[in-house]
């Protein structure tokens, strides 16, 4: 791509359609879809944007337009501003207009014949330009003369990663009609697109009707329609007052010397492109903005660690050239490295061997062969504190001028500040988090510690109690199932001030179990001491449920805590397991909780499932149904609610079975 983006003087953007761009950009919110129409009608313009970021497999198939956009919208509006800044561009507008009626013209006639990839038509039309030219002024003929950068330029059409066959017909000369016939069926379209714009077109129709298989009224409708397109989007409006031509006719060398305000401001649109992005977004606007505005492939940069060891600032894919240099732990105080010399002096080094055999510095003869160049040059970097060193591999040794060298430099730096600024930003964020974390975890510590104790004391009457009821075997079960549930609250008391992970728990169990287990840790305390009947009805048999035990648990406890306070004496409550349903496409076992107590307060059936201020008062936080719906939705269980005043409430509960056992 270095070769190819360095080509000829020639190729750089209209004038009007620079200035038509920077209007486009001076709005809040740049119109890119209008920005791209103008790039699409540019041939330089188009061909250098494709260039700079080679099309993928059939990404042309999404649009022209579409493809241009997604480029412009990566380099954005201030790298775009500054690139056409730094261009010399060459008022060339009848040439313009003539381009587009060719790119018109094929792909009208790429639509008509059915030719299967009509935007490369349109292509191949726009860019006759660049690769033809009239012959002597005063000829009557039509032909087209082959350019001496016609092969160069060919070979950058390659590099867009547009096929062969587009490079090919854009290639050859003139050929005889009889060549045509038995050239790429894009060849002769683009060579009747070419007679049918030229002037006296009307007397070509028949040698346009023998290449495309047309008639004569089709291709004539088509040349009419062609006219009124091309009548309305050829020409830009100039900005008045404006001397924009002129300005950007100038190069950047000329900006270097003589316009040091102008550099200011493309240094400031430079540093502007790279703020507030994050390190993808950075990597891949630097790409595109290095091939755009430095003429080359995105270098690699180098910083010195702690141990003066130079790695690349960017994550080295496996296998690149960058991560073969992170292999080789240069360092910066290498004396035979040209690299580690740059970034001392702070001054640009370049190794160009002069033959295939190692010198003097290994690490620069393994770099040049790396990048697949002739060469390389090393441009220091000021970093903020740091310092930095960028590899650019080049054909020869002036293959960059000092003006591209000063904008790739520019580039680098606002990009390589902005992602060292991002990663501190990262690092204080993780430190405050950390810091805040381990103060959570101390305060919780403490918590669970005072808890213990009574936790501790609990237990040990309990055991006192086994102890002197060793033949009652049901008060064992009774005491062996509150000991577990005491064991699980210590267990949640100790884990509170750790990040959520993972457990060791089973994420299934059986459903009939758990109903049981409530019911003889619950059942006595939360409803029968307060006159409230407490039914369970559940068959064995029944199927295991996709949803940890501790979880259905903490889902029924909260929902049976919820009713007992809310039941007067001589109220109901019935716990059932209901039997399958298919509730969302799966297969769920159904849990209903029903009673006829008061029902629930409209505003509050409104919004059931949301945290909201409890009305009991006391240690009530108003959490419980959230915290249900929480756990259930994690499991990809649901749950519904039905109530109305007077009458009572029900829950069902769908909770997904589980097939693996």
């Amino acid at each position: 791509m270095i070769q190819a983006l360095s080509g000829p003087s020639s190729l750089h953007p209209l004038p009007e359609s620079g200035a038509t761009v920077l209007r486009l950009l001076a709005a809040n919110s740049p119109n890119w879809p209008e920005v791209a129409l103008v790039a699409a009608r540019d041939p330089a313009l188009c061909l250098l944007l494709l260039a700079s970021a080679p099309l993928e497999r059939d990404e042309l198939e999404q649009g022209l337009n579409t493809v241009l956009r997604h480029r412009l919208e990566t380099l954005g509006p201030d790298l775009l501003r500054a690139w056409l800044l730094s261009q010399a561009c060459v008022d060339v507008s009848p040439g313009h207009v003539q381009a587009l009626v060719v790119a018109e013209c094929a792909l009208h006639l790429a639509l008509e014949t059915h030719y299967p990839r009509p935007d490369e038509a349109y292509l191949g039309g726009l860019w006759h330009a660049l690769f033809s030219r009239r012959r002597e002024a005063g000829t009557t003929s039509d032909t087209l003369q082959p350019d001496n950068n016609r092969q160069h330029l060919a070979q950058l059409v390659r590099n867009c990663g547009l096929p062969g066959t587009l490079a090919d017909a854009l290639e050859l000369g003139d050929l005889l009609d009889e060549q045509l016939h038995g050239a790429h069926p894009l060849v002769a379209l683009l060579a009747a697109a070419h007679r049918l714009a030229g002037d006296g077109w009307e007397e070509r129709i028949p040698r346009v009707e023998s290449l495309t298989g047309l008639p004569s009224t089709s291709l004539i409708s088509l040349r009419a329609d062609v006219g009124y397109i091309v009548t309305g989007h050829a020409a830009y409006p100039a900005p008045s007052g404006s001397n924009t031509a002129l300005m950007m006719s100038r190069g950047l060398p000329a900006l270097m010397e003589d316009e040091p305000f102008r550099a200011a401001a493309l240094h400031g649109l430079i540093v502007a492109g790279f703020t507030e992005l994050d390190v993808e977004s950075t990597r891949a606007r630097l790409a595109i903005a290095c091939a755009l505005l430095g003429r080359c492939e995105m270098p690699i940069v180098l910083t010195p660690d702690e141990k003066g060891v130079l790695l690349p600032l960017l994550k080295a894919p496996p296998g690149s050239p960058a991560a073969w240099l992170q292999e080789l732990s240069l360092r910066e105080d290498d004396e035979a490295s040209c690299i580690a010399l740059a970034l001392r002096s702070g001054t640009p080094t370049s190794c160009f061997p002069v033959s295939n055999a190692p010198g003097r510095s290994m690490a620069d003869w393994h770099v040049v062969r790396w990048l697949g160049q002739r060469g390389f040059c090393c441009q220091p970097l000021q970093l903020g504190p740091l310092q930095g060193v960028a590899l650019i591999g080049l054909a020869h040794e002036h293959a960059l001028s000092s003006a591209a060298r000063w904008v790739v430099g520019e580039l680098l730096s606002a990009a390589a500040r902005n992602i060292l600024s991002t990663e501190r930003q990262h690092a204080a964020i993780a430190a405050r988090e950390a810091e805040l974390h381990a103060r959570f975890r101390e305060h919780v510590r403490r918590i669970a510690h005072e808890a213990t104790n009574p936790l501790t004391a609990i237990k040990n009457r309990l055991s006192l109690l086994v102890q002197s009821h060793a033949d009652d075997s049901s008060l064992q079960d009774d005491m062996g199932l509150l000991n577990a549930e005491l064991d699980r609250i210590g267990n949640l008391l100790r884990s509170a001030g750790n990040l959520p992970q993972e457990g060791a728990e089973a994420p299934s169990c059986r459903i009939v179990d758990v109903l049981h287990e409530v019911r003889t840790l619950y059942a006595d305390t939360l409803f029968a001491q307060r006159g409230i009947q407490f039914e369970l009805r559940a068959v064995a048999g029944a199927p295991s449920v996709a949803i940890p035990a501790s979880a259905l648990k903490q889902v029924l406890l909260n929902l049976l805590r919820n009713a007992s306070e809310a039941l007067q004496p001589g109220s109901r409550l019935s716990l059932s397991f209901a039997g399958q349903i298919i509730a969302d496409g799966r297969t769920c076992a159904e849990l209903r909780l029903i009673d006829n107590g008061p029902g629930l307060p409209p505003e509050r059936a409104a919004n059931l499932f949301a945290p909201a201020t409890s009305q009991k008062g006391g240690q009530h936080q108003g959490v419980g149904l959230s915290i249900v719906r929480e756990i259930l939705t994690k499991w990809h269980a649901s749950i519904l609610c039905r109530s109305q005043p007077g009458s009572g409430t029900s829950f069902q509960i769908f909770i997904p079975l589980d097939h693996s056992a």
